[in-house]
């Protein structure tokens, strides 16, 4: 090979990489794109979740046999303008909270977050609610057997739509 064919060589390796930093740009823009249009159908399933359970619970002010007197739905803790905490749907009387959350597909790392992270920071951010009974739930329109499982072993609530309806499990319904 002579020096020029290997200068040649060189400046064409040049121009490819040129071209393939191109292309790899305009592929992340891409996937950036999708990812932000996939994270909006994600969102929008979610606040119909959230908004099905939300409505479910209004009109009844109930949950595992207590009567409620008011619904806060998306109630949140900011600090400095930025939240620290939101909860979907908490139901609150003289004596106990109920607190659900809300999702399209529930998952069973989500119960355990929910007894073991969640429900602390809401005692700590809402001391008013230091003397009430808390109730927690978990609502959705997918659960699998780990979930319920899961939910059992915490004695979480499980709310779930059954054709038009809602169905509650209690099994071993625990008051934290």
């Amino acid at each position: 090979m002579t020096d020029q064919e290997l200068k040649d060589l060189v400046a064409s390796f040049a121009e490819d990489r040129k071209e393939i930093a191109a292309l790899q740009k305009e592929t992340d823009r891409i996937i950036k794109e999708l990812s932000r249009r996939m994270g909006g159908v994600d969102e929008n399933i979610g606040s119909h979740a959230e908004q099905y359970f939300q409505n479910i619970l209004m009109g009844k002010l109930s949950f595992a046999g207590q009567k409620y007197d008011k619904m806060i739905a998306n109630m949140e803790c900011c600090k400095n303008g930025i939240s620290l905490i939101e909860f979907d749907i908490v139901l609150v009387n003289g004596k106990s909270v109920a607190i659900i959350e809300t999702k399209h597909r529930i998952h069973p790392k989500f119960v355990k977050e929910l007894a073991e992270e969640r429900l602390p920071k809401f005692r700590e951010l809402w001391p008013e609610y230091s003397k009430h009974k808390i109730y927690l739930g978990i609502a959705g329109f997918s659960f699998n057997q780990k979930v319920l499982e899961e939910a059992e072993k915490y004695g979480i609530c499980v709310l779930r739509q059954v054709g038009d309806s809602v169905e509650i499990k209690t099994n071993k319904l625990r008051v934290y």
